[in-house]
């Protein structure tokens, strides 16, 4: 008697694993095909009994990706979940890209995320839906001391080329 429930329980073991393992790897297959509006809107998470939608978020964050979230997250905890941002987002205008359904287009948000460190203002941060596109943009003055940094560089090749030609006509003139 003992055998055979101790077998019984290794059976139903098998099958829930097997059956989570079976539905993980259809929902990567269909990741890797590329084939995102055909797969699941909501994805059940393996370790818990949440639904799990699936977002992205790009730009200035830790680590920008694809992100399988539980349904009911907003943007400040999607964006902890990227790492949170680097230094050089400018919170004041990060875009929520929501895709439309049917006949509708994509409808495009401005949120001020800065605004809402500022004040506590829970209302102004909207609760993500599945597939929205988060970009979290660089602050303008990062944009100038990128290009302040490619022009110290071909100053310095300038410098470089400058030394090497006065050395060789030097050179020349010595000989």
């Amino acid at each position: 008697m003992k055998r055979v429930g101790i077998l019984l329980l290794a059976v139903l073991m098998g099958q829930m694993l097997l059956g989570q393992e079976t539905s993980t790897l259809s929902t990567r297959a269909s990741r890797l095909a590329g084939d995102r509006q055909t797969a699941s809107k909501y994805i059940l998470s393996a370790t818990s009994d949440a639904l799990l939608m699936t977002v992205k978020i790009w730009g200035e964050v830790q680590r920008p990706g694809l992100y399988d979230v539980p349904i009911g997250t907003d943007l400040i905890e999607l964006i902890s979940a990227a790492g949170g941002p680097t230094v050089k987002a400018n919170l004041s205008k990060v875009k929520v890209i929501r895709s439309g359904q049917g006949d509708k287009g994509n409808e495009v948000t401005t949120v001020s995320v800065k605004e809402y460190l500022e004040t506590g203002d829970a209302s102004i941060i909207p609760e993500i839906r599945p597939y929205d596109t988060i970009i979290v943009p660089i602050k303008p003055s990062q944009y100038f001391l990128t290009s302040l940094s490619w022009t110290q560089q071909f100053l310095s090749l300038i410098s470089i080329y400058a030394m090497i030609t006065y050395y060789i006509g030097i050179a020349k003139k010595s000989t």
